[in-house]
Protein backbone atom coordinates (compact mmCIF):
# COMPACT_ATOMS: atom_id res chain seq x y z
CA UNK A 1 0.00 0.00 0.00
CA UNK A 2 2.87 2.38 0.77
CA UNK A 3 4.22 1.84 -2.75
CA UNK A 4 0.78 2.61 -4.22
CA UNK A 5 0.55 5.79 -2.16
CA UNK A 6 3.99 6.95 -3.27
CA UNK A 7 3.19 6.15 -6.90
CA UNK A 8 -0.05 8.13 -6.62
CA UNK A 9 1.61 11.12 -4.92
CA UNK A 10 4.46 11.23 -7.44
CA UNK A 11 2.06 10.98 -10.37
CA UNK A 12 -0.25 13.70 -9.06
CA UNK A 13 2.68 16.07 -8.49
CA UNK A 14 3.90 15.55 -12.06
CA UNK A 15 0.41 15.80 -13.55
CA UNK A 16 -0.63 18.95 -11.69
CA UNK A 17 2.56 20.92 -12.32
CA UNK A 18 1.12 22.42 -15.51
CA UNK A 19 -2.11 23.33 -13.70
CA UNK A 20 -0.15 25.10 -10.97
CA UNK A 21 1.75 27.09 -13.57
CA UNK A 22 -1.50 28.07 -15.32
CA UNK A 23 -3.36 29.14 -12.17
CA UNK A 24 -0.41 30.55 -10.26
CA UNK A 25 -1.37 28.64 -7.10
CA UNK A 26 -1.07 25.26 -5.47
CA UNK A 27 -3.34 22.70 -7.14
CA UNK A 28 -6.05 21.53 -4.74
CA UNK A 29 -5.24 17.79 -5.20
CA UNK A 30 -1.68 18.40 -4.05
CA UNK A 31 -2.95 19.47 -0.62
CA UNK A 32 -4.54 16.08 0.11
CA UNK A 33 -3.57 13.23 2.41
CA UNK A 34 -3.25 10.40 -0.10
CA UNK A 35 -3.44 7.77 2.61
CA UNK A 36 -6.97 9.00 3.36
CA UNK A 37 -7.76 9.24 -0.37
CA UNK A 38 -6.76 5.59 -0.88
CA UNK A 39 -8.95 4.59 2.10
CA UNK A 40 -12.01 6.69 1.18
CA UNK A 41 -12.11 6.77 -2.62
CA UNK A 42 -11.84 4.57 -5.68
CA UNK A 43 -8.45 5.20 -7.26
CA UNK A 44 -7.99 4.01 -10.82
CA UNK A 45 -4.55 3.75 -12.39
CA UNK A 46 -4.54 3.99 -16.21
CA UNK A 47 -1.51 2.32 -17.73
CA UNK A 48 -0.30 1.95 -21.30
CA UNK A 49 2.52 -0.54 -21.89
CA UNK A 50 3.02 -0.68 -18.08
CA UNK A 51 3.57 3.10 -17.94
CA UNK A 52 1.21 5.09 -15.72
CA UNK A 53 -0.44 7.72 -17.90
CA UNK A 54 -3.61 8.59 -16.00
CA UNK A 55 -5.30 8.54 -12.63
CA UNK A 56 -8.95 8.85 -11.65
CA UNK A 57 -9.98 9.46 -8.07
CA UNK A 58 -13.70 8.92 -7.53
CA UNK A 59 -15.73 9.45 -4.36
CA UNK A 60 -19.11 7.72 -4.17
CA UNK A 61 -21.70 10.03 -2.62
CA UNK A 62 -25.41 9.42 -2.00
CA UNK A 63 -26.55 11.69 -4.86
CA UNK A 64 -23.61 11.70 -7.25
CA UNK A 65 -20.20 10.39 -8.15
CA UNK A 66 -17.65 13.02 -7.24
CA UNK A 67 -14.66 13.31 -9.54
CA UNK A 68 -11.99 14.22 -7.01
CA UNK A 69 -9.22 14.14 -9.62
CA UNK A 70 -8.77 13.36 -13.29
CA UNK A 71 -5.11 13.59 -14.20
CA UNK A 72 -2.94 12.59 -17.12
CA UNK A 73 0.81 12.35 -17.37
CA UNK A 74 2.42 15.42 -18.96
CA UNK A 75 3.37 13.38 -22.04
CA UNK A 76 -0.28 12.31 -22.49
CA UNK A 77 -1.65 15.87 -22.66
CA UNK A 78 -3.81 16.36 -25.76
CA UNK A 79 -3.85 12.62 -26.52
CA UNK A 80 -7.54 12.07 -25.72
CA UNK A 81 -6.67 10.13 -22.58
CA UNK A 82 -8.58 12.60 -20.41
CA UNK A 83 -11.68 11.96 -22.51
CA UNK A 84 -11.31 8.21 -21.95
CA UNK A 85 -10.92 8.73 -18.22
CA UNK A 86 -14.01 10.94 -18.16
CA UNK A 87 -16.02 8.33 -20.04
CA UNK A 88 -14.86 5.76 -17.47
CA UNK A 89 -16.14 8.12 -14.76
CA UNK A 90 -19.56 8.36 -16.41
CA UNK A 91 -19.64 4.59 -16.90
CA UNK A 92 -18.87 4.05 -13.22
CA UNK A 93 -21.69 6.44 -12.28
CA UNK A 94 -24.07 4.47 -14.50
CA UNK A 95 -22.95 1.21 -12.82
CA UNK A 96 -23.70 2.75 -9.42
CA UNK A 97 -27.11 4.04 -10.55
CA UNK A 98 -26.04 7.67 -10.08
CA UNK A 99 -27.15 10.28 -12.60
CA UNK A 100 -24.75 13.13 -11.73
CA UNK A 101 -21.00 13.62 -11.61
CA UNK A 102 -19.61 16.52 -9.62
CA UNK A 103 -16.19 18.14 -9.43
CA UNK A 104 -14.39 21.26 -8.27
CA UNK A 105 -11.73 23.22 -10.08
CA UNK A 106 -9.90 26.52 -9.91
CA UNK A 107 -11.54 29.33 -11.90
CA UNK A 108 -8.21 29.87 -13.70
CA UNK A 109 -7.72 26.22 -14.65
CA UNK A 110 -7.53 25.87 -18.45
CA UNK A 111 -9.50 22.61 -18.09
CA UNK A 112 -12.58 24.64 -17.09
CA UNK A 113 -13.44 25.24 -20.75
CA UNK A 114 -13.08 21.51 -21.48
CA UNK A 115 -15.36 20.61 -18.57
CA UNK A 116 -17.99 22.95 -20.02
CA UNK A 117 -17.61 21.43 -23.51
CA UNK A 118 -18.20 17.93 -22.18
CA UNK A 119 -21.39 18.89 -20.36
CA UNK A 120 -20.45 20.24 -16.94
CA UNK A 121 -22.18 23.38 -15.73
CA UNK A 122 -21.25 25.68 -12.89
CA UNK A 123 -23.31 25.07 -9.76
CA UNK A 124 -21.64 27.83 -7.74
CA UNK A 125 -18.34 29.54 -7.07
CA UNK A 126 -16.64 29.86 -3.70
CA UNK A 127 -13.95 32.35 -2.64
CA UNK A 128 -11.08 30.63 -0.88
CA UNK A 129 -7.70 31.98 0.14
CA UNK A 130 -5.99 33.00 -3.09
CA UNK A 131 -8.43 31.29 -5.45
CA UNK A 132 -11.98 30.92 -6.67
CA UNK A 133 -13.19 27.33 -6.41
CA UNK A 134 -15.71 26.44 -9.11
CA UNK A 135 -18.21 23.70 -8.19
CA UNK A 136 -19.50 21.94 -11.30
CA UNK A 137 -21.71 19.00 -12.15
CA UNK A 138 -22.94 17.12 -15.19
CA UNK A 139 -25.81 14.79 -15.91
CA UNK A 140 -24.49 11.32 -16.68
CA UNK A 141 -25.01 10.87 -20.42
CA UNK A 142 -26.33 7.77 -22.07
CA UNK A 143 -23.69 5.26 -23.10
CA UNK A 144 -21.73 6.41 -26.13
CA UNK A 145 -22.98 10.03 -26.01
CA UNK A 146 -20.20 12.50 -26.82
CA UNK A 147 -21.15 16.16 -26.24
CA UNK A 148 -17.97 17.43 -27.93
CA UNK A 149 -19.00 15.82 -31.20
CA UNK A 150 -22.46 17.36 -31.40
CA UNK A 151 -23.03 19.85 -34.20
Amino acid sequence: MADERQLLEDFQHAAYTRTEVAVGARAIPLEWDYGAILDECEVWFDEDAKVLIGVLILRIMPDRLFLESIATAPQAGGSGRGRLLLEATFERARELGLNRVGLITNSLNPALAWYKRVGFTIDHEEQKAGRVVVHMSARVPETGHDPERED
